[in-house]
């Protein structure tokens, strides 16, 4: 049975008063509000499909990744992030995860040299390699493509 329409009314309109600063981030100290927020909403939600704090959650995280679209520094970030090759970055992935060395990748890609050259763009990694690399780190191909 649908509670009274007007008490409905009256309740999101107080929420919206106290979180307008958050559903519509307009300023770095709305931001990072929401941020905090969002943290907080992550460690109090349960796991459970029909935990009702999903759906601020949600909105939460919709109206950061809104106001982040508009921020010049992340549409840099995501500008460059679209131009890196992703074998590339899991290799680097794999480096500071691992605390690794360049020469560390013999048995998988083969020479200092190599690893250097795929790790500056100047060489591919191969399917041989990803294999190798796959099989050694028990980790999914897709995450090379």
């Amino acid at each position: 049975m649908l509670a009274e329409p007007q008490i409905l009314t009256n309740s999101f309109l107080n929420f919206v008063s106290q979180a307008k600063n958050i559903l519509n981030i307009t300023t770095e100290t709305g931001y990072q509000d929401s941020l905090i927020l969002i943290e907080y909403l992550f460690n109090e939600a349960t796991d459970s499909e029909d935990e009702p704090l999903n759906t601020l959650i949600e909105i939460v995280s919709n109206a950061i990744e809104r106001y982040e679209s508009t921020q010049e520094d992340v549409i840099e970030f995501e500008k460059q992030v679209d131009t890196i090759d992703p074998g590339v970055s899991m290799l680097r992935i794999l480096i500071a995860q691992f605390n690794l060395t360049m020469s560390d990748f013999k048995d998988e890609i083969g020479s200092k040299s190599l690893v250097s050259m795929i790790l500056s763009g100047q060489r591919n990694l191969t399917k041989d390699h990803i294999t190798k690399l796959v099989k050694r780190f028990d980790i999914d191909p897709a995450l090379f493509f």
